[in-house]
């Protein structure tokens, strides 16, 4: 088995055993450890602008947070959680109005004593701002009723043609195993 720890590197190392693939696993795992402290500080300035400015962070980043920075690992987790969960009741919002109360009951579930307020207020505000501006948000109607009012003219448009073709239908005398028993092949034998 030949791995080469890096490409400028001109003879890949060779690991022959497994002991020896459990040391380099272990070892690659390490990275943070091996970053200067200008690396890790620039590391944390961008995890810090990111999560500043609402935005996902990548898998390295939640990573290297987890490796570095538990607490914040945690508190980065569920500022994640809480702008997915939004956009997931976005997703199911059925008019623009109940759409604006899901981000402003997000927003203000918020705690005024939570130290990472300000994260999660442009978390919320960046899925907020996505949303408005996806084709989503303008097919919504705007209130729930203009979306009922239409969907009952709808209805009101299609029963009435069903109705016309079904006039036959007895729906006492329908059971579904008298449906099955009808559908089934049938099967004739000639002495």
């Amino acid at each position: 088995m030949n791995i080469c720890l890096n490409e400028k590197q001109e003879e890949p190392e060779k690991i022959d055993t497994l002991r020896e693939l459990a040391q380099f696993v272990l070892e690659g795992g390490n990275d943070v450890e091996k970053m200067s402290e200008e690396d890790r500080s620039r590391m944390d300035a961008k995890i810090t602008a990111k999560l500043q400015s609402g935005k996902k962070l990548s898998k390295e980043e939640l990573d290297y947070l987890l490796k570095t920075n538990p607490i914040m690992y945690a508190h980065a987790m569920r500022i994640q959680r809480m702008a997915e969960a939004t956009e997931e009741r976005l997703k199911h919002a059925k008019s623009k109005e109940e759409a604006d109360q899901i981000i402003s009951s997000a927003l203000s579930g918020v705690s005024k004593n939570d130290p990472y307020r300000e994260y999660v207020f442009a978390a919320l505000n960046r899925v907020s701002t996505e949303f408005h501006k996806s084709g989503a948000y303008e097919r919504l109607p705007d209130t729930v009723e203009e979306r009922d009012k239409n969907n009952n003219e709808s209805k009101a448009v299609f029963s009435d043609a069903e109705d016309d073709e079904n006039d036959e239908f007895d729906l006492k005398s329908w059971s579904p195993l008298k449906e099955l028993y009808d559908s089934m092949p049938t099967f004739s034998v000639v002495a």
